[in-house]
């Protein structure tokens, strides 16, 4: 504990410039955060399953996830309130052995935890308990997936909860703006597909049952494991699974699909109406693949606009100078086939058209072009220190490991990856600002009240937040 303490007051001193450090500490000088990064292998068993673990005997506590590679992207024409409403009822039902509540109540009375969730590309079984425990607890959770026991009047009591969410998703502005952005950026993909009341009264007990039977039959499975285990434990948990031939149908999201999107967007305004005081503004754009070999020159570039807090140039710019907006900042996602890139501020609403204009001027090529040499060192340098982060557990660095794989990146990706952000140049910056900072292709939402219609001079499309 001590270690990562000293980790985090190093990498707050070593991030700072040297004018917020002031003049007493501008010449103080720290090395380079040195660790190793944990080699980590994988095994299969004789089920198929693959195996990833990292032993630590530190404390008596097993964690396990368990990956099952079906997900929202395998729904196909279904309606994707299916993955919440299954999610939400199937762990709260149990298994036939152990119904209803009497599965979690055993379970929290052996100290173990169970819980679920389906994403885009695989669901997730997520599992920790006391190694002393671990005779007791295995044989539940197995039977969870051996007998589950979806129990239809649970599922009518998760439909009006979700029903409330639903009701009440507009509530949050910044909520309401992320959610009409993706509904736009991923339109005609399950992405982008947001739950509606209609379709999630219109689901039956059956539907969850069929989509529960592929997610368990589903071969393609791995094992994430740390802690005090023993995996001979687990060798006969998991069933011989066999590959089907016929494979099951999925969507595949592509940057030049998403970038059509945009296209057919236009260059209006979308203005999602809301009364509200605080405008949220979001521009969302597209970037490339996890592994394309720009990955590394879009994170640093991105870090010194928006992703460095209060270093980076929308913070400093639109906050601290202007006093313009309450947050103000960028955020970046990749995925094995494409990428997204979000700039976004929550501000007075007779401010936002200053804001917006304010958030394109500080990504357009101009700016760009007369980053300095120091800049760029203290953005490498802070990506560089956070990156020990990704390991502070091991089930984060198993899961580091294993999204490497799933996202096809390369051999010694997380050991290099150090170097790589090293060895970027202004040049590197510059020409991805020039191919995915563009105001021009970037989607524009607005939360706000209906007035700020008159202020953008007719390039808006006035929305409702349901529309």
């Amino acid at each position: 504990m001590k270690r990562i303490y000293l980790i985090l007051f190093v990498f707050a001193i070593s991030t700072l410039s040297a004018r917020e450090m002031g003049e007493f500490v501008r010449e103080i000088q720290f090395k380079p955060l040195e660790f190793e990064v944990p080699k980590i292998t994988s095994t299969k068993q004789p089920s198929g399953v693959e195996v990833f673990s990292l032993k630590n005997a530190e404390f008596p506590i097993v964690y396990a996830d368990i990956y099952v590679y079906h997900g929202k992207k395998h729904l196909g024409k279904r309606v994707v309130e299916i993955t919440r409403l299954l999610e939400d009822s199937w762990e709260l039902s149990g298994s036939a052995k152990f119904p209803k509540e009497k599965f979690l109540e055993t379970l929290e009375f052996y100290g173990a935890s169970f819980s679920v969730s389906i994403d885009y590309e695989k669901t997730v079984f997520s599992i920790a308990y006391l190694k002393s425990t671990e005779k007791e607890v295995l044989p539940v959770i197995q039977s969870f997936f051996v007998a589950p026991n979806l129990d239809e009047s649970l599922m009518v009591t998760t439909k009006g909860k979700l029903s409330e969410e639903i009701k009440r998703r507009n509530d949050n502005p910044t909520a309401l703006g992320s959610r009409k952005a993706k509904e736009a950026l991923f339109r005609g993909t399950i992405a982008g597909t947001s739950m509606q009341l209609f379709s999630l009264e219109s689901l039956k007990l059956t539907d969850l049952v069929q989509f529960q039977k592929e997610i368990l039959n589903e071969p393609k499975r791995r094992f994430l494991v740390t802690g005090d285990f023993d995996l001979k434990s687990w060798e006969s948990f998991f069933p011989n699974l066999v590959e089907e031939s016929k494979q099951r149908e999925s969507e595949t999201i592509t940057p030049s699909l998403l970038a059509e999107n945009v296209k057919k967007e236009g260059k209006q305004i979308r203005l999602v109406t809301k009364d509200v005081n605080q405008t949220f503004i979001s521009m969302i754009g597209v970037l490339p693949e996890h592994n394309h070999p720009d990955f590394y020159a879009i994170q640093v570039l991105n870090y010194i606009i928006g992703a460095g807090g209060f270093n980076s140039y929308y913070m400093r710019e639109i906050r601290n100078n202007r006093g313009l907006a309450y947050s103000a900042g960028s955020n970046t996602e990749f995925q094995e086939n494409y990428g997204t890139i979000q700039f976004f501020a929550m501000t007075k609403t007779e401010s936002a058209k200053e804001v917006l204009s304010l958030m394109r001027e500080l990504i357009q090529p101009k700016l760009i072009d007369s980053l300095t040499e120091e800049e760029l060192v203290r953005a490498k340098n802070a990506i560089i220190n956070q990156f020990v982060f990704q390991f502070e557990d091991d089930k984060r660095t198993l899961a580091s490991e294993v999204r490497r794989r799933d996202h096809q990146m390369p051999e010694g990706y997380l050991q290099n990856f150090r170097k790589e952000i090293d060895r970027l140049t202004l040049a590197d910056l510059k020409r991805v600002g020039k191919l995915y900072f563009q105001s021009d292709k970037l989607l524009v939402t607005i939360v706000g009240p209906k007035a700020l219609e008159s202020s953008f001079q007719g390039s808006v499309k006035v929305l409702n937040p349901e529309d």
